[in-house]
C-alpha cells in the first residue's frame, strides 16, 4: 500500500471572500489538517498566484485566510498559475518523493482549481477523496454554490479507471483515528 497526502487548494483571502459556508468549510478543513498530522500523513497547501493584483504573491489577498490552520515546517507549499495543480508546479515531484498513492482534497474553488486538479490527480492514477464538506466556491449568475458543489461531487465520483477513483468523503469519515 502506498501513501496517503492531504491537499489543501487556494484557501486564500481573496479567494474565499465570498465562499459558500467559508467558516464551516475551513473548521471542516482544519479538522481534516489535524487528523492527517496527528497520523503523519504528509499535508500540501496549493497558493494560486497572477502577475498581478489582489493574488500577486505577498499582496493580502494572496495570503492563506486568517482562520485556517497554517502550514508547519514539514509541510510542503506549491504555488501555481493555472486551476489545475500539477501543471507547471513542483506538486507531482513533492507526490513522487512521499510515495503518494492516495490523495485527499479540500480547498477552494470547487468548480475552477479543486476540480481541475481533483481531475488532474485521476489522470496522474491516483486515488482520489475529495473531502466533501471541506470544498467551497462562491454563487454565479447561472448556479449556487450549493448546486456547483453537488454538481461536481457527482461528476467527479463518476469517474472510473482501472489505476485511479475519486470517491468522497466527509471530514468526519476520514479514517484517520486520532493517534494518543
Amino acid at each position: 500500500m502506498g501513501k496517503e497526502v492531504l491537499i489543501v487548494i487556494d484557501v486564500q483571502k481573496a479567494v474565499m471572500e465570498n465562499a459558500y459556508q467559508c467558516e464551516e468549510k475551513i473548521t471542516n478543513m482544519n479538522r481534516a489538517i489535524h487528523r492527517a498530522r496527528e497520523k503523519q500523513i504528509p499535508v500540501i497547501y496549493v497558493q494560486h498566484e497572477y502577475p498581478e493584483g489582489p493574488m500577486k504573491r505577498g499582496a493580502e489577498g494572496w495570503q492563506l485566510h486568517p482562520d485556517l490552520e497554517k502550514p508547519l515546517e514539514q509541510d510542503a507549499v506549491i504555488f501555481k498559475m493555472v486551476p489545475n495543480a500539477f501543471v507547471n508546479s513542483s506538486l507531482k515531484k513533492t507526490l513522487d518523493r512521499v510515495g503518494a498513492d492516495h490523495l485527499f482534497i479540500c480547498g477552494a474553488q470547487t468548480d475552477y482549481c479543486v476540480d481541475s486538479t481533483s481531475r488532474g490527480a485521476f489522470d496522474h492514477g491516483y486515488r482520489v477523496t475529495l473531502i466533501s464538506d471541506a470544498h467551497t466556491t462562491c454563487s454565479n449568475e447561472h448556479l449556487t454554490a450549493a448546486q456547483i458543489i453537488d454538481h461536481t461531487q457527482y461528476t467527479l465520483t463518476n469517474f472510473w479507471s482501472e489505476t485511479a477513483t475519486i470517491d468522497l468523503k466527509s471530514s468526519h469519515e476520514l479514517g484517520w483515528e486520532k493517534v494518543k
